[in-house]
């Protein structure tokens, strides 16, 4: 008789290896971590499967023995198996490297973590001067019906207006799940929403509150790891990984801003954490909350066919009213480096009134590109199909694509003298127009190239809200989630890129991104403004949007997406292809959809050059397949990633992104 563990590896590999219990060691349960010899070496894998009472000769290969038995208990629950599981297979990538992605650094090498490796938190301990906090009747009902179907699941989306309270909700059931010993896990999609977060629940509770993301060292992963898996802590607030985190009593789940791209995981294992937490709260039998202001189509659509139940909060918390907002058609007004006369004349008002200005633009660094009005020489990279961004302060044009960077030499077209100008704006080109028109404001630019880490993030909200900023100028990082009670006026410098997407999300993420944005002004006792400028004022999006709101314009655009049959009416999966060679891997997804193109439930769209046709010197290639019935794509899904894993040539590489956000 033998007894035989199945064994996963953290390696790109779709199969799973047998070996034999160590003979001191009659049974392992599946969920522990286990040393085993592979090749010439010996790795760290996961028990996933225990087979007994097999006969010897059924064995048709020698099967080697476990080295080593790492865990006593597993460190895979079953509650964790069995939503890696499901990842695993929905999004077709590897279930080792899925289960091992579960675990923090230290953990997947094997070390061995104790229980009283740290100390157990003493409540006791944690008494403090508690807020209470305060519903309105639209807070309290939500409230309410969600409490009292708090011990099953059922998946509810809270569509509140920006400023309209959906966070006090939250704050309100997490008290009451923790008060009643259960575990919270809050999902926000960026690392910089989780301090003001974090700052806000401790405002209200009295409580185990802990952030989880990849800025806090490994060390303090492992501890908030431990202290969820034995009830140790109370509240996690993280980004997208923490759905992996094994909490020993979790009884609610919230996924906030639940529409940001920014929970799509876009690297290696191509999950969505908002998506895993729905899996996951249904599995556990546990509500699931998903607000925003600007939901996903997909969530609306949800809501529709009644697969969730949707809340609307339609008025401010603060009980401030909407932001007044202006278009300034740049054709008539046209702007002097970005900024209309419109827009200047508004700073100055509300700079006089000392109130706080917010001036969005979609793009770091000075301009898009830089080009010769002599030779028209363009900065455009060498190793990519895409141009080059001029960065002022540091005398560099950088590829934002594959991080080529380069200086900029006296006469780049290679004519007698070149005359270089700027194309487009950044936000260095508009924080030195804004210095030139307010040389007596205090200015802070906010944008990758100037917030690095959390810590100087931290350092300019506290100066923000502490009036310690005049005008603040930035990209996404400046606007998502946060909460500036002194701004009153937010400029958006152009969003016409986002009119003229080819992505078919294009409209909705550029609502989204007009709506977010405008909600940062007036959101407190202030009334506040939105200017908005654009060539295209009349454009049916803006008329829409601003006349009838975000729901309105949602329910317009799906009538759209209804016709052509895309999410979210249907599902889909994206293949891109990569090569030195530029058709090398044009012809082997041709090849694909020649073979697969066989049945009516699946559809093909390309395949055709990807949005970036060439790349560090790879030329990609993408192909894009759906269907109505998400079992018919998961099916053709597996059956076009294993046919890739036989046929692929050599000197190809590809990626395969089940339920994609970003397509272009």
């Amino acid at each position: 008789m033998l007894n035989i563990a199945t064994v996963t590896l953290n390696l790109p590999l779709y199969k799973t290896f047998d070996y034999l219990m160590p003979d001191s060691c009659s049974s392992i349960m599946p969920g522990s971590r286990v040393e085993v010899p592979f090749g010439n070496k010996k790795i760290v894998g996961i028990v996933i499967l225990c087979k007994s009472n097999q006969k010897k000769e059924q064995t048709h290969y020698k099967l080697k023995k476990i080295a080593k038995v790492i865990d006593t208990k597993p460190t895979i629950s079953k509650d964790m198996l069995s939503l890696c599981t499901w990842a695993s297979n929905y999004y077709q990538h590897p279930i080792g490297q899925v289960l091992f992605n579960a675990l923090p650094q230290q953990i997947r090498k094997g070390k061995s973590i104790k229980e009283d490796d740290f100390i157990a938190l003493d409540k006791e301990k944690l008494i403090i001067e508690q807020n209470k906090i305060k519903l309105n009747d639209e807070q309290n009902k939500i409230y309410k019906e969600i409490y009292r179907n708090r011990s099953k699941f059922i998946s509810y989306l809270i569509n509140g207006i920006t400023g309209s309270g959906k966070t006090e909700v939250y704050i309100k059931l997490t008290d009451a799940i923790v008060k009643n010993c259960g575990q919270v896990l809050v999902i926000v999609p960026e690392i910089n929403l989780t301090p003001q977060t974090v700052a806000r629940f401790k405002k209200y509770l009295n409580c185990n509150i802990f952030s989880y993301h990849s800025s806090i060292t490994e060390r303090e992963k492992v501890k908030i790891w431990n202290y969820s898996k034995n009830s140790n802590l109370d509240v996690v607030i993280g980004t997208r990984s923490s759905v992996f985190l094994p909490f020993k009593n979790l009884k609610m789940i919230i996924v906030d801003e639940e529409h940001d791209a920014s929970l799509k995981q876009q690297e290696k294992f191509k999950y969505h954490a908002r998506d895993l937490s729905i899996i996951r709260a249904k599995n556990l039998n546990i509500p699931i909350i998903i607000g925003s202001a600007t939901p996903s189509f997909e969530s609306l659509y949800n809501s529709d066919i009644n697969k969730s139940t949707q809340f609307n909060l339609t008025k401010r918390f603060f009980k401030t009213e909407l932001p007044k907002i202006a278009i300034v058609d740049t054709n008539k007004d046209i702007p002097d480096d970005g900024i209309s006369n419109f827009l200047k004349e508004s700073i100055k008002t509300q700079l006089n009134k000392k109130k706080q200005c917010l001036l969005f633009i979609g793009r770091r660094g000075f301009s898009s590109a830089l080009m010769c009005k002599t030779c028209s020489w363009v900065s455009k990279c060498n190793k990519c199909e895409s141009y080059m961004t001029y960065h002022q302060s540091q005398k560099l044009i950088k590829c934002h694509h594959c991080g080529y960077q380069e200086k900029i030499l006296q006469n780049p077209g290679g004519c007698e003298k070149c005359n270089i100008y700027p194309i487009g704006y950044g936000t260095q080109r508009i924080e030195e127009k804004i210095k030139k028109l307010f040389p007596k404001a205090r200015i802070a630019r906010i944008d990758s190239d100037t917030i690095s880490n959390i810590k100087k993030l931290n350092e300019f909200v506290n100066k923000a809200n502490n009036n310690e900023i005049d005008i603040l100028i930035g990209t996404q990082m400046l606007v998502k989630g946060h909460d500036f009670p002194d701004v009153t006026l937010v400029g958006i410098i152009d969003i016409d890129s986002g009119l003229y997407s080819l992505d078919f999300r294009g409209l909705e993420k550029t609502a989204q991104l007009i709506t977010q944005v405008s909600g940062r002004s007036g959101r407190k006792e202030h009334g506040g403004q939105v200017i908005i400028q654009t060539r295209r004022p009349n454009h049916p999006l803006l008329y829409v949007l601003l006349k009838k709101g975000y729901i309105e314009f949602s329910k317009e655009n799906m009538k759209e997406r209804k016709k052509i049959g895309l999410p979210p009416f249907s599902y889909i999966s994206l293949i891109r292809a990569s090569s030195t060679v530029k058709n090398k891997s044009l012809l082997f997804l041709e090849e694909i959809k020649r073979k697969f193109n066989n049945e009516k439930s699946i559809f093909f769209y390309g395949p055709a050059e990807a949005p970036i046709a060439r790349k560090n010197n790879m030329y990609f290639f993408q192909i894009l397949f759906g269907s109505k019935n998400r079992s018919s794509l998961a099916i053709k899904t597996q059956e076009i990633r294993q046919y890739m894993d036989r046929k692929k040539p050599y000197n190809i590489r590809w990626t395969l992104d089940v339920d994609p956000i970003d397509l272009y």
